[in-house]
């Protein structure tokens, strides 16, 4: 099977380390935001971090709690599925 020019870019980005993969990940997400609302690698990185802060915050006083990876994964699945015709 031959290998697409996606998947062999994706085996090189998931081989940088991950600071460089958070670069390029949000470079990605940055080119798909509508022009002029495009944001720095900087105001992505300062975004996240609120996110993040907010997020751990929640957990810490209860008022959300958290769910294991496969158990998400099944919702995702789950609602996916029951959107499919």
């Amino acid at each position: 099977m031959a290998v697409t020019a996606f998947e062999a870019l994706l085996a090189q980005a998931l081989q940088l380390p991950d600071d460089e993969r958070g670069k390029l990940a949000a470079r990605l997400l940055g080119s798909l935001e509508p022009d002029g609302d495009e944001l720095s690698p900087e105001e992505w990185e300062a975004a996240w971090s609120t996110e993040i802060d907010r997020r751990i915050r929640e957990v810490r006083e209860g008022s959300v709690q958290p769910v294991d990876g496969a158990d998400a994964r099944a919702q995702v699945r789950a609602a996916l599925d029951a959107l499919r015709p």
